[in-house]
C-alpha cells in the first residue's frame, strides 16, 4: 500500500517534495503499534493469584497513583498488602466492577489518588483490619457494597455519596473526614445507614444530606463543623465528644444531651460552673472534672472527678445546672463536663481554661469568715510585691495559739487559710498578719 501511494504520489510531486515524503515515511513506519502508557491509563486485575505486588496479576502493571485501577470477577481476588519498607499500595482512580472483590491483608493499605472510588452493582470491598485512604470522591452504586468491619476508612475528598440500594456495613470501624475544606455526605433514599465510629478533622463543614446514625464514638475536633441539611438527620447513640454548638443545620439532631451552653467563671478562690441543655434522653447525670494546667498550658495534670449532678432523664424542656467548686488554690485550671446516660454511655463536653485567686498587688488582710465561729473560719489576704508572709493567731492576753501561714507568696494572689479552734475555749481572738516591716491585726469571735 506504501509503495502504491508513493507512486500515486510521484506522478504529482517534483524530486524535493519526494525526498521530504519519504523522510516522513520513513519516521511513520517505525511508529510502533501499541500506544506508549500514559497517565490516566487503565490496569486491568487477572486473578493469576492474590498477590497484589504481582505484574502478572495485572493486564497493565502493578497500580500505581497514576493509574486506574479495575477489579471484576476473576478465580482468585486481590488483596491489599500491607505496607513493605515504607511501599504503601497506591492507584488512581478505583473501580470495582460487577461481582468484583478487593480484600485487605490484616493491616494493609491503599490511598487512592484519582478523582473517585467506585463500587458498582454486586462490587465488593472487604476491610477488614485494613486501612482506605480516599483522596477525592467516593461513588457507591446500586448492589455496592462496603464491609468496613473492624478497619479506617479516610476520606478527605469532596462528596461521598451513597446512592439508593447500596450497602455500608460499618461493623466496628471508623470513619475519619479530613479534607481540607467543605465536604459533604449524600445519602440517598436508604431505610438506615450508620457509622460505627465517626471523626471529623477537616477543619471545615461536613454536610450531611440524609439520614445518618453513628452508633459508637463520635469526635468533632477542634475547628471542625457538622451542618445537616433540611429533611436530614444525624443521630447519635454513643457518645461525643467536641463542641455540641458547632452541630447545626435545618435537619435533625439527636445527641445523647444537647448542651446549649457552658461556662465557668472565678469567684476570688472558687470557680462557678454553669449550664444549660436544650433537650435531654436518658440523662443519668454530670461527672464534673478538673484539671490544674501551669504557665502557657504547659505542665497539665491529669483529669480528676470533683463531683456529680443529677440530671433530668428524658426532657424536652431546657434544664439549667450549676456547681461550685470550693477545693481550689490560686492557678490556673480546665474544667469539663462527663455526661452519662443510664446505659452508662457518655458524653465529654470542655469549657474554657480560667484563672482563680486573682487580686489586686497590695496588703489586704480580710475579714474572717464566717465571724461569729465554730469551730473554723477562712482568713484571706493579698501582699503588695512577692516576699515572705506570715499569719499568726494570738488570744486576748498576746499568747501565740496557732501560725496559719509562714511561706514565701506572689504578689496578686489570693491567699486563703482556714483557722480551725475545736480545742479552743470560746472568747476573742486575733489575727496578724506580717509581711516584711508591716502588718495588719483583726480581731475575730469564736462562739461554742
Amino acid at each position: 500500500m506504501e509503495v502504491e501511494f508513493a507512486q500515486k504520489y510521484c506522478r504529482c510531486a517534483d524530486s524535493r517534495s519526494l525526498s521530504i515524503f519519504f523522510i516522513a515515511l520513513s519516521i511513520i513506519s517505525t511508529v510502533p503499534s501499541t500506544s506508549v502508557l500514559t497517565q490516566g491509563s487503565v490496569t486491568k486485575w487477572k486473578g493469576n493469584s492474590t498477590v497484589w505486588r504481582s505484574s502478572g496479576n495485572w493486564d497493565n502493571g502493578v497500580p500505581t497513583s497514576s493509574l486506574t485501577t479495575r477489579i471484576s470477577v476473576t478465580n482468585l481476588d486481590p488483596y491489599v498488602p500491607v505496607p513493605l519498607d515504607g511501599d504503601t499500595a497506591r492507584t488512581g482512580s478505583l473501580e470495582i466492577q460487577e461481582s468484583g472483590d478487593l480484600y485487605f491483608d490484616s493491616t494493609g493499605i491503599l490511598i487512592i489518588h484519582g478523582s473517585e472510588l467506585k463500587i458498582q452493582n454486586l462490587g465488593t470491598i472487604n476491610l477488614g483490619y485494613g486501612k482506605l485512604i480516599a483522596k477525592n470522591s467516593i461513588t457507591f452504586f446500586n448492589g455496592g457494597t462496603f464491609l468496613a468491619e473492624t478497619g479506617v476508612l479516610e476520606f478527605s475528598g469532596v462528596t461521598w455519596e451513597n446512592r439508593a440500594g447500596s450497602t455500608f456495613n460499618p461493623g466496628t470501624s471508623t470513619v475519619i473526614f479530613n479534607g481540607s475544606g467543605s465536604q459533604t455526605l449524600i445519602i440517598n433514599d436508604t431505610s438506615s445507614f450508620s457509622f460505627y465510629n465517626l471523626q471529623i478533622s477537616s477543619g471545615g463543614t461536613v454536610t450531611i444530606d440524609g439520614d445518618l446514625i453513628v452508633n459508637g464514638d463520635c469526635i468533632l475536633d477542634e475547628g471542625s463543623s457538622i451542618s445537616v441539611s433540611s429533611g436530614g438527620s444525624l443521630t447519635i447513640n454513643g457518645s461525643f465528644a467536641g463542641d455540641p454548638t458547632s452541630i447545626s443545620g435545618d435537619g435533625i439532631i439527636s445527641l445523647p444531651v444537647q448542651l446549649s451552653s457552658f461556662t465557668v467563671t472565678a469567684n476570688r478562690l472558687d470557680a462557678v460552673l454553669r449550664w444549660s441543655t436544650a433537650s435531654e434522653v436518658n440523662n443519668y447525670g454530670f461527672e464534673i472534672e478538673r484539671r490544674s494546667v501551669g504557665a502557657s498550658g504547659m505542665g497539665k495534670s491529669e483529669w480528676v472527678t470533683i463531683g456529680f449532678v443529677q440530671g433530668a432523664g428524658t426532657t424536652t424542656e431546657t434544664r439549667e445546672y450549676s456547681f461550685i467548686d470550693t477545693e481550689t488554690q490560686y492557678g490556673r485550671y480546665a474544667y469539663r463536663l462527663k455526661q452519662i446516660d443510664l446505659d452508662g454511655t457518655y458524653a465529654y463536653y470542655s469549657a474554657a481554661e480560667i484563672e482563680v485567686g486573682l487580686a489586686p498587688k497590695q496588703l489586704a488582710l480580710n475579714d474572717n469568715y464566717p465571724n461569729p465561729f465554730n469551730p473554723s473560719t477562712r482568713i484571706e489576704f493579698t501582699v503588695p510585691e512577692n516576699g515572705r508572709a506570715s499569719l499568726n493567731v494570738f488570744n486576748v492576753i498576746g499568747q501565740l495559739v496557732a501560725t496559719l501561714y509562714d511561706r514565701d507568696t506572689e504578689a496578686g494572689r489570693l491567699v486563703q487559710v482556714t483557722f480551725s479552734a475545736p480545742a479552743l475555749p470560746s472568747g476573742i481572738y486575733f489575727y496578724r498578719l506580717e509581711y516584711r516591716q508591716q502588718s495588719v491585726l483583726k480581731r475575730m469571735l469564736l462562739v461554742k
